[in-house]
């Protein structure tokens, strides 16, 4: 079925749950990923899917379901077969959408005519590919296991296969990338025709061998000033090419009669509810609800496989959701509803939802930090009266997101 996202979405959002599900295996763990995730355990997908359907049927009870979401780690892995039933047992405890974003994340490296087909037949209409670069020295220096010569081929596979929703992931901020390597990888993507583009600065997180690698000079440090050039270039590209800059570092073709955000990730920046499941993946539930809570609620997930499989047989056993729960506070949640309602560039925050979800006016709770960023010129007045991120704050955004992570407003 094709998936032409309609605006209409836009209204069913604050009612309807999205479901993200973590696949942790790898062929190979990347050198700069910090993310939950595992190489040389594929022996286990059997019983880790069986356990994601377990979990599926203890915390589904009914709701209606806008998004899927399957993430990683490399979800291409999972042969088909496996998903199909996964996707059953959700149909079976929740209302899915008949036009429900359902996407898959996959390495181009992982995937032929025949996976792709077979992920499109199961229910599969949105794929997300980590093509991260176009070039053969820069795709080593990161640890991915595909040449640039697989995205074409995947891409040219996901078409035939039916998909008209494609995702193109790409990584600049590189050490040694200069302003010339990251406009060849951009070119080669905008050739493909993606209806979506996520753009990520390169961060180096402690304990991943590309941290080490930095620590012992084997490779020069990622230059901040040749990353905000390429941000730059990037956004004025992107913008001559159709393509609608609507969040941090997303870009997606919007027309009258589509949509290709991702619908998904929109239910993280409103903050809206979304369950996380699998190994380390966490999830969201505002107060209210099914279950009548008074507070909000995290949702967690153990990190290892095996913790992981072995909490779910247990809260199956006991009939118990409340394993993968824990309550939150009121605070934490405006706060969040903040810092991630940012990230939307055009969208921002608007303060009449905010009043209509926590019954407090927005400046009587974050008046001092609004006045001051404003009047530095960090934040703004959109054309229709919500709070979002000057132009100028787009490359120091995390500046204001700290901001309301504090526990005064000073």
């Amino acid at each position: 079925m094709p998936c032409v996202l309609l605006r209409h979405f836009d209204t069913i959002i604050s009612v309807s749950l999205s479901l993200y599900f973590h696949i942790p295996f790898c062929k190979h763990r990347c050198d700069y990923c910090d993310f939950t995730t595992y190489a040389g355990f594929e022996r286990l997908i059997p019983a880790y899917m069986d356990a994601l359907c377990r979990q599926v049927a203890l915390m589904g009870g009914g709701e209606t379901v806008h998004t899927i979401y399957l993430g990683g780690g490399t979800p291409s892995l999972v042969p088909p077969a496996m998903y199909a039933q996964l996707l059953q047992t959700i149909r079976g405890h929740f209302s899915i959408l008949p036009s429900a974003e359902i996407t898959l994340e996959a390495n181009p490296g992982t995937v032929d005519l025949e996976t792709l087909s077979g992920f499109y037949k199961v229910g599969f209409n949105r794929i997300s590919f980590g093509m991260q670069s176009a070039k053969d020295k820069e795709l080593s220096l990161l640890g991915r296991i595909h040449k640039p010569v697989d995205i074409e081929k995947a891409v040219e596979y996901t078409r035939v296969s039916s998909f008209d929703n494609i995702n193109l992931d790409l990584i600049y901020g590189l050490p040694g990338q200069s302003l010339e390597d990251w406009r060849f990888t951009l070119y080669k993507a905008l050739e493909l025709k993606p209806q979506h583009l996520s753009l990520y600065s390169l961060i180096v997180e402690d304990g991943t061998p590309f941290a080490r690698r930095i620590r012992r000079g084997e490779i020069p440090e990622p230059d901040g000033d040749i990353a905000a050039e390429q941000y730059e270039w990037s956004c004025k590209v992107l913008q001559e090419n159709g393509y609608r800059h609507y969040e941090l570092s997303n870009w997606a073709l919007i027309a009258d009669n589509f949509d290709y955000r991702c619908y998904h990730n929109l239910q993280y920046w409103r903050l809206q509810p979304y369950m996380g499941l699998g190994c380390g993946a966490v999830g969201f539930l505002p107060a209210g609800g099914k279950a009548g809570s008074t507070m909000p609620r995290i949702m967690e997930n153990p990190r290892f496989i095996t913790h992981y499989i072995r909490q779910v047989e247990q809260a199956s056993q006991f009939g118990d959701p409340n394993a993968f729960l824990r309550t939150s506070t009121t605070e934490f949640e405006m706060e969040t509803f903040m810092y991630m309602g940012l990230r939307l560039l055009e969208e921002g925050i608007n303060p009449k939802v905010f009043l209509d979800r926590f019954g407090q006016d927005l400046f009587s709770v974050f008046g001092k930090k609004m006045e001051r960023l404003i009047d530095q010129k960090l934040l703004e007045y959109s054309p229709n009266g919500n709070i979002r991120l000057t132009r100028n704050t787009w490359l120091v955004a995390n500046r204001v997101f700290r901001e309301f992570t504090d526990e005064e407003d000073t």
